[in-house]
């Protein structure tokens, strides 16, 4: 647990979200001499017997009961309207404009680091712990984030925009650790969260039955069918509404005839609902145009991550465009793009302009490549 010990009692503050992982948090914190105080952040309101929510009632009270177990003051603080403005609404929004969002960078990024930094330092605490499984490394520039030991449990992609200041202060106690010695010790320590599941991508999605039902809920425009054309403009087939969407999707599309290759989705047109569809080569990505970038150091080369826990793709970097070393995975615009060298993030953003491997390409250096 590096960089978690402490010579004499202080006090840390630790997220509990009542599942194992933070409840582990808090148990190692204490038993390495810190004197944990639990938080519980109420996002939003799990619908009654979903598994694999990190809110609601009955997460708010496994938090507590986590907490008594453990013997540490516990607080609850209601987020729901900063929830609701700072990563439901924009979600929507995205996904109505066509869009891939990742929300779980927005929770982390726009409420959940913010407020629990805020918390502590009005209760006089200089330290928070999550249970979040990451690293943060000491580097001549500061502290960075790092990848955790467990490559199955990496959560190092949605936190990727935590500065040097806020890794400072922050502890992350499993980043050393994998998910089977995480509950192995849950379970000695007879923590009754041991077994319970873990929560998933999306939680608050769940309550809705999912992303697409939660966009074409709030905006209903959404949920309207269209076509799915080829290359030529014939129409190959079907598709229940942009909601359910997204770039590179094949799955959920009701295909009104073989085709010679399988299509994905290539482009989606939000005014006319008209989805089109072409050959996975032909979606393939050979660059990307970051939005709201935030670099933690300079570097002309790196690893990029597309996806939560996905492959790292060789690229270079020529200013806010990241140039893939060979054609990368589809990318819809709106996904978070996570740059890597070694274990450590060095950069992000949010992809903005895509280039498919058959378009040409805006950057000089690489329409002389093509």
């Amino acid at each position: 647990m590096s960089g978690v010990g402490t010579t004499m009692a202080e006090r840390v503050l630790v997220a509990l979200s009542g599942g194992v992982d933070s409840a582990v948090t808090a148990y190692l914190l204490k038993q390495a001499g810190w004197e944990p105080v639990g938080i519980h952040l109420r996002l939003f309101d799990a619908a009654p017997g979903l598994d694999g929510v990190c809110c609601g009632d009955v997460a708010a009270a496994d938090a507590r009961a986590v907490a008594a177990q453990i013997g540490i003051p516990f607080y609850v603080r209601d987020l729901r309207p900063e929830f609701e403005q700072e990563v439901v609404a924009p979600t929507v929004e995205e996904y109505a404009r066509a869009r891939t969002p990742n929300p779980c960078v927005f929770c982390n990024h726009r409420v959940r680091i913010p407020a629990l930094l805020e918390l502590a330092e009005a209760l006089g605490i200089r330290f928070v712990a999550t249970g979040h499984y990451v690293r943060k490394v000491a580097t001549p520039g500061g502290w960075r984030l790092a990848e955790a030991r467990d490559a199955q449990r990496d959560q190092s992609y949605v936190l990727y925009r935590l500065t040097a200041d806020q890794l400072g202060r922050l502890l992350f106690p499993l980043g050393e650790y994998d998910k089977p010695t995480v509950r192995a010790i849950a379970q000695e320590a007879g923590l009754f969260v041991a077994r319970k599941p873990s929560s998933v991508d999306l939680c608050f999605a769940k309550t809705y039955g999912g992303i697409g039902r939660l966009v074409s809920q709030r905006r209903p425009e959404t949920s309207r069918p269209g076509p799915l054309l080829d290359e030529r403009d014939e129409v190959v087939g079907t598709h229940p509404g942009i909601a359910f969407v997204t770039i590179g999707q094949r799955r959920g599309l009701e295909w009104a005839r073989p085709t010679p290759e399988r299509r994905y989705v290539a482009e989606i047109d939000p005014a006319t609902a008209v989805v089109r569809v072409a050959p996975r080569e032909r979606i393939l990505t050979r660059a990307v145009r970051l939005a709201d970038p935030v670099w933690h150091d300079p570097v002309l080369t790196a690893d990029a991550r597309l996806r939560y826990q996905g492959p790292r793709i060789p690229a270079r970097i020529e200013g806010d465009w990241v140039i893939f070393d060979e054609p990368a995975p589809p990318l819809a615009p709106g996904q978070s793009v996570v740059l890597y060298v070694g274990d450590r993030v060095v950069g992000g953003g949010i992809a903005e302009e895509v280039v498919r491997t058959e378009q040409e390409s805006p950057i000089p250096a690489l329409a002389q490549r093509a």
